[in-house]
């Protein structure tokens, strides 16, 4: 939120997030959402990150997020809550992964800025795709993909497979590949980008 990340900005420069928006809400011009998009220009480089299953949202959701002054712009396909996944949103994306595509490559042709992409290695063990996202959300032309190595069903709970990181670096050709999950320490760090390479 703006106070967490005002804190954050007097100790370090990197890229920083808004929460979380709705695409819908955002095209609605509702104002509790562009409250949630409140920054100052001191949060520069600054990200916003829309969720949504509505396709028709993408375009015009992006372009607002742009003309708002952000500096990045994520799709989260990675949020495990039920009031998120129930209308087909967040981590329920990665049953769709060919949806994922069209999304990003929406988002792509709609701004100049930068298109990431958040996902988790998959919806239970039983469908880990997130070397296939990978692969597909580079073909759409986002440059950089975040990946929370456990899967919608895991919630936050039980520990991260670094291995689906690693593996989603493999097949990258151009596209950044960030891992997260578990790492709550310097040496977390060093170990996941050791273990991983992961950009």
């Amino acid at each position: 939120d703006y106070p967490f990340r005002s804190m954050v900005r007097r100790f370090s420069k990197a890229l920083i997030f808004c929460e979380m928006v709705k695409m819908d809400a955002l095209v609605r011009h509702d104002p509790n959402t562009y409250h949630i998009l409140a920054f100052d220009k001191s949060m520069h480089p600054i990200g916003a990150q829309l969720c949504g299953s509505k396709l028709a949202y993408a375009s015009d959701a992006a372009k607002i997020i742009e003309d708002l002054g952000f500096d990045v712009l994520d799709l989260n396909c990675g949020c495990p809550v039920d009031k998120v996944t129930k209308d087909g949103s967040g981590s329920a994306l990665l049953k769709t992964p060919d949806l994922i595509g069209e999304f990003l490559s929406q988002l792509v042709a709609s701004v100049s800025i930068p298109v990431t992409v958040k996902i988790r290695c998959g919806w239970d063990k039983e469908s880990i795709n997130a070397t296939e996202i990978t692969k597909i959300a580079e073909q759409a032309g986002a440059c950089a993909i975040f990946i929370h190595g456990r899967t919608r069903v895991q919630g936050y709970k039980g520990p991260a497979d670094w291995g689906s990181i690693r593996e989603s670096k493999a097949v990258a050709k151009k596209i950044k590949v960030i891992g997260n999950g578990d790492v709550f320490s310097p040496l977390a760090a060093e170990s996941m980008i050791e273990q991983t390479a992961c950009d």
